[in-house]
């Protein structure tokens, strides 16, 4: 949200044929200049006046802006700070207010037959009728109807339909809106700077324009929300605010302020606001009560730090911060008014040249997810490769999905979404699978265990622990898989470990000595013949971590060959 620091519509009657777009740019190359301009200042007249109208009858807020009263960033004139997840849904729109943009949108019709070739034009027209609700309307006027230049009507085509949700559609759109731009517009297009941060903006500073491209597509590519909805909306809401802050450059504005570099970057940063309201005005030093826009939802920070733009395989969910309130980039997804983090347990296994991912999720702490219908998925992603989704419907606030996907580094993303309300969760980690010829290690997958000692995936995936947290009354399963382990080649040398972390130096020297508490720590070795299945050595065993104290563990496990060659896998768990 953001809030400033600090009529009569013209009618236009135009009695033009609907006819074909070739005669009517014909009929608008004919028209003469002061014909084209009286048409040209009418439909900006009109526009002004209709948001004049409409800010005189925002809803009202009390107490001056209307705001928390805080500010996460200072931006020129502006003061903006960042919602929460009780922030307030829209109220209705006045019907007057439908009414005059419906009289805006007969003039800009009008204005448009008479200049169709009009970039202003097209770009208003566009703008009110995605706000009305007619995001078809708009995207037909954009393709068919605008012979403004070929780029911007394109890209009027990729802002319809990115509000609308249909990213696909827009993705290529803006695709073909940079097609037809000029390399030094297209370079501009691609520019993030003013999005960055530290490492990463002096990385971008130093690329020439390819470089800035891949670099941005890469960035996009990490920051989806939800993979299983659009890999490409963070891209495309960025050309749309690109393409809404041209829109906005010569127009009225909802709050009566003159556009200027302060509101650019707002909308460069943390996109436009989808309503307003007005603050009361405290008599004695306010003249006039201000206005404040409102997000679509809560703006998050979905852009990674360095250590996942450099290392995919490896990133974790601590390579987002999602609430920063003052990061420099924010984003609200039009379909997740929240997003939160889930606590899970997702575990990758090799499958030939793919990737087989188990993940588990228990959401019943998430009170936005309480009581609605969730659908679950489980999307596997790969820099220039398709997304590849499993979904569930109408899943349970615990549960667990499998996914598997050609992929050897990447990313699996868990993502639990209740559409109708608008409320979302995830986590998300790297997929590193190695394929090597050498020995190596799936993840451990923590599991319930029975009276069996399961042997393979399908035994223990369906009892898999919903969490990375357990509890120290019971035991707990550990599954592994082996790679690259010869037949016959003798008894593979194990190690299983649980220790205690994040435990201060003092209390680890007294625990060498015998001063302390020795329940902090578990470790077992053994031998034994793998039996191979696929040329997978399966295992799963059962420990008890009754005698543990609670608090945060490693578990490690480490296999070595006859043949030679150690493999090392880990997971922390938390007892309680």
């Amino acid at each position: 949200m953001f809030a400033l620091m600090g009529y009569t519509a013209l009618a236009l009657s135009l009695l033009v044929r609907q006819e074909p777009v070739a005669k009517r740019a014909a009929v608008a190359a004919s028209a003469s200049r002061s014909d084209s301009l009286r048409v040209d200042r009418a439909a900006r007249s009109a526009q002004s006046a209709f948001e004049a109208f409409r800010r005189n009858r925002l809803p009202t807020t009390w107490g001056g802006s209307g705001g928390s009263g805080t500010c996460d960033t200072h931006i020129g004139r502006y003061c903006y700070w960042r919602g929460d997840d009780d922030e307030e849904t829209p109220p209705p729109e006045a019907p007057p207010i439908r009414d005059r943009r419906t009289e805006l949108l007969t003039t800009l019709d009008s204005a448009a037959h008479v200049l169709p070739g009009g970039e202003w034009i097209a770009g208003q027209r566009v703008r009110y009728l995605v706000e009305a609700g007619r995001a078809a309307d708009a995207i037909h006027a954009a393709e068919t109807e605008c012979l403004a230049t070929a780029w911007w009507c394109q890209a009027l085509a990729g802002y319809a339909a990115h509000v609308d949700g249909r990213f696909t559609t827009a993705d290529s759109a803006f695709d073909r809106a940079l097609a037809t731009m000029d390399r030094a517009q297209r370079c501009r297009w691609f520019d993030i700077s003013n999005l960055l941060s530290d490492e990463l903006a002096n990385r971008f500073h130093a690329l020439d324009c390819a470089g800035r491209e891949a670099f941005t597509r890469r960035m996009f590519w990490f920051a989806a929300p939800l993979y299983s909805v659009s890999g490409t909306d963070v891209l495309t809401e960025h050309f749309a605010r690109l393409t809404r802050a041209r829109m906005s450059e010569h127009s009225a504005s909802p709050d009566g302020e003159a556009w200027g570099d302060d509101m650019r970057e707002l909308v460069l940063r943390y996109g436009w606001p989808r309503w307003h309201t007005r603050g009361s005005a405290n008599f004695g030093w306010e003249d006039q009560p201000s206005i404040t826009g409102h997000d679509a939802g809560v703006p998050y920070d979905f852009l990674p730090v360095v250590h996942a733009y450099d290392h995919v395989g490896q990133l974790t969910d601590a390579d987002w911060a999602l609430d920063d309130p003052r990061a420099p980039m924010g984003y609200a997804p039009s379909y997740a008014r929240t997003m939160h983090e889930v606590p899970h347990q997702i575990a990758v296994f090799r499958r030939g040249d793919s990737a087989l991912v188990v993940a588990a999720w228990d959401a019943r702490a998430d009170t936005t997810l309480l009581g609605r219908h969730i659908d679950a998925a489980l999307a596997l992603t790969a820099e220039g490769q398709p997304i590849t989704v499993a979904r569930q419907a109408g899943a349970s606030l615990v549960g667990r999905i499998r996914a598997i996907a050609p992929i050897d580094s990447g990313i699996a993303s868990l993502e639990l979404l209740a559409a109708a309300d608008r409320r979302a969760a995830r986590a998300r980690i790297g997929i590193s699978v190695g394929m090597t010829r050498g020995l190596a290690l799936s993840n451990l997958l923590l599991y319930s265990p029975g009276d069996w000692s399961p042997d393979s995936l399908d035994a223990v995936s369906d009892n898999a622990l919903p969490s990375d947290i357990v509890s120290g009354a019971r035991a707990v399963g550990v599954y592994w898989e082996a790679y690259g382990v010869q037949a016959n080649a003798g008894p593979l040398a194990i190690a299983l470990s649980v220790e205690q972390i994040n435990v201060d130096w003092l209390h680890r020297a007294a625990a060498t000595v015998h001063l302390a508490d020795p329940a902090a720590e578990l470790r077992v070795r053994w031998e034994e013949v793998p039996r191979l299945t696929g040329g997978i050595a399966a295992r799963g065993v059962r420990v008890d971590l009754s005698r543990l104290r609670p608090g945060q563990y490693r578990i490690e496990l480490s296999v070595t060959s006859p043949m030679g060659g150690t493999a090392v896998a880990m997971r922390e768990v938390r007892v309680q």
